[in-house]
């Protein structure tokens, strides 16, 4: 889908308040440049200088940028400024809260929201809609699968500590006779490695899990994650708990091959020698899966395509 170039010169299509060290919502939100969009980009480097131009037209407004000091700015150009007060406002949330915050005085016209799911509560009552993250693929065929299981990760919420203790149990008790691949590191480690990669996975990581048949997942402060995307564009068969987020349901970008395990773990060891038997058919269909509903390509078009619904005349398109 393509945008069309106003005859009217002074068009913004789109406005982003956006972090500038945040890759994933940069991703989503230049796919609508890339698609023909006329936008404009402000972050939190920017914001304080950043003025709205009077002989512009700002058709919509997306707003991510949510710290106290970016809201007092925003919330002020969103109630005042003659240019703001009949562009559609959406809020992008990226963080990892299930429930629909409240940022702008102005009630949103639509949020985007990562960790929707059905419980998720909405105070304001305002149109809320999914998506998930846009992992580029990094799958590498020129590693063969030489270990059995692999876990990489760390303890960023309480909720994983239990998981990674079974997993450690399994791997020096009753399953010790798989070739495993595991390593836990503390949080700051983590926190360095993701500022040296920008997020990205790192070179030991692409390699651990193009390496392994069976890649082990478990939730932290989010439903979503980046490791899930980034194992299933490999050949590696998943196994973690059920992902409950709208953005894989049935109704929206849906994600079922990967072997579900209780949130209690009682059935990890089972599931693990299950899915060791039938690796390969689980991991091509999760890499099909990634390949034709959720790269980076897929999820903008969703996103892009969720907008248009929501905006009607005010989104202009072939």
């Amino acid at each position: 889908m393509k945008f069309v170039k106003n005859s009217y010169k002074e068009i913004v299509d789109f406005v982003f308040f956006n972090y500038s060290h945040v890759q994933n919502s940069r991703i989503i939100f230049e796919s609508f440049a890339e698609a023909g969009a006329n936008c404009e980009f402000v972050t939190e480097k920017n914001l304080r200088q950043w003025q709205p131009d009077i002989k512009k037209q700002y058709n919509c407004v997306v707003v991510y940028l949510h710290e106290p000091d970016h809201l007092v700015k925003i919330n002020d150009l969103l109630d005042n400024h003659e240019r703001f007060k009949k562009s559609f406002l959406i809020q992008h949330d990226d963080t990892d809260n299930p429930n629909v915050q409240n940022w702008t005085n102005r009630k949103p016209d639509l949020v985007m929201q990562r960790e929707l799911w059905e419980g998720s509560r909405n105070p304001r009552s305002v149109p809320v809609e999914p998506f998930h993250f846009p992992i580029p693929s990094v799958y590498d065929d020129s590693f063969e699968q030489v270990n059995d299981v692999m876990f990489y990760g760390c303890i960023t919420n309480p909720k994983r500590k239990p998981f990674i203790q079974r997993v450690q149990e399994l791997a020096n008790g009753s399953l010790k006779n798989l070739k495993w691949d595991v390593k836990i590191d503390n949080y700051n480690e983590i926190q360095k490695k993701k500022r040296k990669t920008n997020g990205s996975a790192t070179q030991e990581y692409k390699e651990a899990i193009n390496q392994c048949k069976v890649a082990l997942h478990y939730f932290g402060n989010s439903r979503d994650s980046i490791r899930i995307w980034e194992a299933a564009s490999t050949k590696a068969a998943l196994v973690m708990p059920k992902m409950r987020t709208k953005s894989v349901s049935d109704e929206y970008m849906p994600f079922q091959d990967y072997t579900v395990i209780n949130d209690d773990m009682s059935d990890l060891e089972h599931k693990i020698l299950y899915t060791l038997d039938n690796w390969e058919t689980i991991g091509r269909k999760s890499q099909t899966s990634f390949k034709n509903r959720h790269s980076p390509t897929h999820v903008c078009q969703k996103y892009r395509d969720i907008v248009q619904m929501w905006m009607g005349p005010k989104w202009k398109t072939t």
